[in-house]
């Protein structure tokens, strides 16, 4: 249970320092863009967290056999594809993508409930079927169909956390070397077909405006100018941070320069107010609570948990590589938010539900070693 206690209040402190940092980065946003009170981010931020809050303790309590019925993979599935061809079908756009589904007058992403909907799927299907090849084959054309129809919105950025994930998942559910090199051929086999009907039904997303993230290979160049505007800017918050930043609130590079501060580009706010402890701060509890996790895969003798909790840990891992990587200018950028962290409502409420789910596993790990209770 001690490692549940240690995600937990990682959770709590990460939920804090977001609301602090939430506030800090989007004031400026909210008076000068927006025309909204200089607490608008914060308050929804604020919301945001107590209905993560509460999802996470409802899936924390959730009865785990209820993932051996039939019906309980039926619907996993069914949801999956269902938010997924919904959002492709009547969803809005913004900023070139078609990504976001409205109900009842709230918005939401339906991509970050695809991300804890996939560990959920994967970890059933080896928890009922074990882990044969007619089984890793089904759930590796899943996996495809899946990012493929993110590929679709078009996200990138969603689409590599998905595959990551689905990896992740198959490396770890004792797949054998000559089946895993099977399966990569066929993998690639299908990725070559999905980039062929992606570039055939969604000629857009290899258009110039998308190629354009490539900018961050020469950003000062004056061709690319434009496109790297936005990366630029991170990199000026940055060194002007230096070691120990310009105070809280000092920031210069928020007040219109960086089009999204408290969203994908938070960091580099991080940077310029709190420096590099403050970046090591963030960083770290992070990172604390992804080894925690795979503490609590490694410590699991219940596959679902097991599952269940790498998957987390991926998804936490690569989401942060793929930000901290984009601003940096160490890859493309993706326009995925640093998780925790970052504004956003529908990521907020979805890594807190995935979050319960790995307390829930580490409350069946300390009851599996004090009462010898053993989960098949």
């Amino acid at each position: 249970m001690r490692a549940g206690k240690v995600l937990f209040v990682t959770y709590l402190l990460l939920s804090v320092w977001s609301l602090l940092l939430v506030y800090s980065t989007s004031y400026g946003v909210a008076i000068m863009r927006y025309k909204v009170e200089p607490s608008y981010f914060f308050d929804r931020q604020l919301i945001f967290y107590g209905l993560g809050l509460l999802g996470l303790l409802l899936c924390s309590r959730i009865n785990v056999k209820l993932f051996y019925r039939r019906w309980m993979l039926r619907m996993l599935v069914g949801s999956l594809l269902g938010l997924l061809i919904l959002v492709l079908v009547t969803g809005s756009a913004a900023n070139n993508a078609q990504r976001w589904l409205s109900f009842a007058g709230v918005t939401f992403q339906p991509t970050e409930t695809v991300k804890l909907l996939l560990i959920l799927v994967i970890a059933t299907v080896f928890l009922k079927k074990g882990c044969g090849a007619r089984v890793q084959y089904w759930l590796l054309g899943f996996l495809f169909l899946t990012v493929g129809l993110v590929f679709l919105q078009p996200d990138l950025g969603t689409a590599l956390i998905l595959g990551v994930i689905g990896v992740a998942l198959f490396l770890t559910s004792g797949v054998g070397l000559t089946r895993l090199v099977r399966v990569s051929i066929w993998a690639f086999g299908v990725l070559i077909l999905v980039a062929t009907l992606i570039y055939f039904f969604h000629p857009d997303f290899f258009s110039s405006a998308k190629l354009g993230r490539f900018a961050f290979l020469d950003p000062f160049n004056l061709h690319n100018l434009d496109a790297s505007y936005q990366l630029r800017n991170g990199y000026y918050a940055i060194g002007s941070g230096g070691v120990f930043g310009n105070g809280l609130g000092g920031s210069i590079q928020k007040l219109g320069y960086l089009p999204e501060p408290h969203t994908d580009f938070i960091m580099t706010v991080i940077a310029e107010e709190l420096g590099v402890f403050g970046v090591i701060w963030t960083i770290f509890l992070l990172m604390l609570f992804t080894f925690t996790a795979l503490y609590i895969a490694i410590c699991s003798q219940f596959i679902f948990d097991s599952m269940v909790c790498i998957g987390v840990a991926a998804w936490i891992s690569v989401q942060m590589f793929l930000n901290l990587g984009g601003v940096s200018g160490i890859i493309p950028l993706t326009g995925v938010p640093l998780p925790f962290i970052s504004y956003g409502g529908s990521s907020i409420v979805m890594l807190s539900c995935a979050a319960g789910f790995v307390l829930a596993a580490a409350r069946r790990n300390w009851l599996a070693r004090t009462r010898e209770v053993v989960y098949l």
